[in-house]
């Protein structure tokens, strides 16, 4: 049975210079506005996901909080299942929370987390996934569409396929610098502008804070003659 890949929409929240958090980890860039707006977006798509770098990071929730709305499912992809069992979200019960892993995580380890009621799912080999697994996985799964909030390496592996829909960036009015401050997109990156993946502009408008803008790129088309 084939099935269709889910919609990819990928939210991020940026310093002027481009920088999601500082060398130190600190990414406090959203205001009140923008966490609404994030929230929102959580309460009206299938799923939200992350890589296992931000779950270490950050030990995110991934629930709706800031607006009335229903919880999505919460997506962690984890080739090594290097997350925290301690993680909050393997323990609040709060939404239905999938692990996507590879043949070399650790079993003992999913069992655990299924124990938890976590559904762990062998997504490919690994230890590194595939924009293209993850996303036969999810559709596998049920899952029309998903929000991916981070991290920079699970976003270039959906970029990098050409497997991202939709990219919103919040500017926040702050700049961060450094050379090992995290930016959105991470991985190896490409070169040749050839091979850049192009957006479009849909929409912009400044946020309600009067300080931020927020940006909605759509995937490219590519050009018919």
């Amino acid at each position: 049975m084939s099935y269709q890949r889910p919609y990819v929409l990928v939210y991020v929240t940026s310093s002027v210079d481009g920088k999601i958090a500082s060398r130190t980890g600190d990414s406090r860039l959203s205001c009140p506005y923008d966490l609404r707006r994030l929230h929102r977006l959580r309460a009206s798509l299938d799923a939200v996901m992350v890589g296992a770098g931000t779950v270490i990071a950050d030990d995110p929730r991934l629930t709706v909080r800031y607006v009335r709305g229903r919880n999505p499912a919460r997506v962690v992809v984890d080739g090594r299942l290097r997350s925290p069992l301690t993680a909050r979200l393997f323990n609040d019960g709060e939404a239905r929370t999938i692990v996507l892993t590879s043949e070399a995580g650790d079993e003992g380890k999913a069992e655990e987390l299924r124990r938890r009621g976590v559904e762990v799912v062998v997504a490919g080999k690994g230890p590194r996934l595939s924009g293209s697994e993850i996303l036969s996985a999810l559709a596998r799964l049920g899952i029309r569409s998903v929000l991916v909030e981070g991290g920079g390496d699970l976003i270039w592996s959906l970029v990098r396929e050409g497997l991202v829909d939709e990219f919103r960036v919040t500017i926040s009015p702050f700049i961060i610098g450094g050379a090992g401050a995290r930016t959105a997109v991470e991985g190896e990156g490409f070169g040749e502008k050839e091979e850049w993946l192009g957006l479009t502009l849909a929409n912009y408008f400044l946020c309600e804070c009067g300080e931020e803008i927020h940006l909605i790129y759509r995937r490219r088309e590519p050009t018919r003659y």
